[in-house]
Formats: structure tokens, sequence, C-alpha cells
């Protein structure tokens, strides 16, 4: 399409501006007048791009960054996560095994060490057949004073009481078989002799005959208080228990006792050589 320099004159600017916005549709010097004719109007005339612009980028703005952030967020966020599944699961795999609980043994049941803890004697039924046979000694006389004889049968009793106990409790030291409890009871024994010595204080208005054997009552436990103190002291200060003296008060109050029951020893018989004497 061609035009003479006329026809462009002619032609209102917004028909020039047409013509060189839209170049491929009219020829190169149609589009080059309608530009000279524009700029000698000074219409503005727009360069014809030579080839396709790019698309603009986006401008970012602050909520851009905030999505772009909270993505980034959120990326973290499931990868700890994922870190975290991972390492529970490597834990449950290489975690040690239990062990069987090994049963415990059963205690062993205490034992306690026995100790064999013997009881004092109380010899009232034996001392009650003694004082029997002590009273049936007396002369028919004696026996016959039923208020002298009576004091005289609860005196017996006393010694009896008294000597059956220190009796018992020598044996025991002299066995080696005496208890924890032994000088606690050697005690006792001792309060049995001082209970019969403290009534010989007083008169009983008895017969002579009953007033001498009291006082052989008396003789052996006289003997009995001194080895039973002994013992005591011995027991007390965890020493040897016997003694030569306690050994010689045994035989000696043994002997009294027998006597006191009417059984009289007999002299042994003197063996050797009449000249050796």
């Amino acid at each position: 399409m061609s035009s003479s320099p006329d026809s462009f004159q002619q032609k209102t600017t917004a028909e020039l501006q047409y013509l060189i916005e839209n170049p491929d549709f009219y020829d190169a010097g149609v589009v080059a007048r309608a530009r000279q004719e524009l700029r000698q109007r000074g219409a503005l005339v727009p360069v014809a791009p030579s080839f396709s612009e790019p698309a603009a980028l986006p401008i970012p703005t602050d909520y851009d960054d905030d999505t772009a952030s909270a993505g980034r967020g959120n990326r973290w966020l499931l990868g700890a996560l994922l870190l975290a599944v991972a390492l529970a699961v490597a834990w449950w795999m290489l975690r040690p095994q239990p062990t069987a609980p090994i049963a415990a043994a059963p205690a062993a049941p205490i034992v306690l060490e026995a100790t064999v803890i013997r009881p004092l004697p109380s010899f009232e039924q034996e001392a009650a057949g003694q004082v029997a046979i002590t009273r049936r000694l007396l002369p028919a006389a004696d026996r016959a004073d039923t208020t002298a004889a009576g004091r005289y049968a609860r005196m017996a009793r006393r010694y009896w009481l008294a000597e059956n106990t220190a009796a018992y409790l020598t044996a025991q030291a002299l066995g080696d078989s005496t208890t924890s409890v032994f000088a606690g009871q050697v005690g006792i024994g001792l309060e049995r002799v001082n209970w019969f010595l403290s009534a010989m204080v007083y008169d009983q208005n008895l017969t002579p005959e009953m007033d001498s054997r009291l006082a052989l009552m008396r003789g052996g436990m006289d003997l009995r208080r001194t080895s039973l103190e002994a013992l005591k002291a011995h027991a007390d200060m965890d020493m040897p228990l016997i003694s030569e003296t306690v050994e010689r008060d045994q035989q000696e109050a043994v002997s009294i006792s027998r006597e006191v029951l009417g059984q009289y020893r007999k002299a042994a018989p003197i063996r050797g050589r009449l000249e050796t004497l």
C-alpha cells in the first residue's frame, strides 16, 4: 500500500499512529512516512520493538517473603520430624534386649544359736521330804513339844531350801555346765542362805537337841555362803569358777547335810605300817 506525501498530511494523528503500531500490515515506507509525519506534528512516536519483550519479572512483596519463609519453615519442621522418626526407629532396633531376670535364691533361714537356760528349781518338794526326815530324827520327847517342833521344822525348811539350791549351783560350776544366767541364780541361792542365817539370830525357844542340830545346819550354811559368794564374783568377772576353796566347802557342806539326815560317815580305815605312824 503506497501513499503520497499529501495523503499523509491529510490523515489524522490517530490514523498515523495506527500505521506505525501495526507495521506488519503495511509497507515499510508507509510506516516510515507515517512516523515522519507524526514527528513533524510533534506527536510521540513509540519505538517499534525489533523483538518480543521478555515477560516482566514479578516484583517481590512482603507477603511473598512471608510465604517463602513459611514454606522454608514447614520444610525444616518436616525434616526434623523425619529425623526424629528415623532416630526412634534406630534406637528401637539397636536397644539392648532385656535379659531374663535371674531368680534370686531363697534366703536361708536365720538360724539362731540355741541358748539353754535352765530355770532354778524351787526345791519345795525335795525340802518337804527332807524336813520330815529331820523332824523324825528328834527324840520322842522333843517331838512331843509340838510348839518347839514346829519352829524347828520351819528352820529346817529354810535350811534345806538353801542347801539344795547351793548344791545344785555348785554342781553346775563343777560340771562346767553353767549358762548366761548363772550369776543371777547364784544371787538367788545367796538370798536363801541368808534367809536361814538371819533367822538364827533370834532365840527360837527350842530344846537343847534342836539347838544343837540347828548349829550344825548353820555351819553348813556358813560354808555355802562363802562358796556362793566366790562363784558369783568369778562369774561376774568372767573368771574360772572353781577353786580349791569352793571344792573344799562343797565337800564339807555335803557332809553336814548328810549328817543332818542321819547319814553319819564312817571314818576310813587307817592303812599303812604302824612304824611309819
